[in-house]
C-alpha cells in the first residue's frame, strides 16, 4: 500500500480496512485533518493496485485515518471480500 504526499510517495501498511476507509500505518509523514490524497491499494482480489481519493479525518503518532472519498465496484468487492474473510477467522 502506498499514498501520495505532495511530491512523495509513501509506503505504509494498514489496518482497519472497512468500506468507510482506513489507517495508513506510517510515521513517515502526518498530513492535517481535511487533506486530500490518493491511497493506492494493493489487495489480493485485485488484478491492479488501484487508486482511490480518501481524505484525513484524524492522525496521531503511529498513522492517520482516512476515509474513502469515492470507491469503484471491484475496490467495494475486494474490501468487502476481505471483510467475510477475516469474519471467517478463528479467534
Amino acid at each position: 500500500m502506498s499514498f501520495e504526499a505532495g511530491d512523495r510517495r509513501i509506503e505504509c501498511r494498514t489496518r482497519d480496512l472497512s468500506l468507510g476507509g482506513m489507517f495508513l500505518d506510517t510515521t513517515a509523514v502526518s498530513l492535517p485533518f481535511g487533506t486530500e490524497l490518493t491511497v493506492t491499494l494493493t489487495l489480493p482480489m485485485l488484478v491492479d493496485p488501484a487508486p482511490v481519493r480518501c481524505v484525513v479525518r484524524w492522525a496521531i503518532a503511529s498513522g492517520m485515518g482516512v476515509s474513502f472519498l469515492s470507491l469503484r465496484a471491484a475496490e467495494t468487492w475486494a474490501i468487502n471480500q476481505l471483510t467475510v474473510q477475516s469474519r471467517d477467522l478463528p479467534r
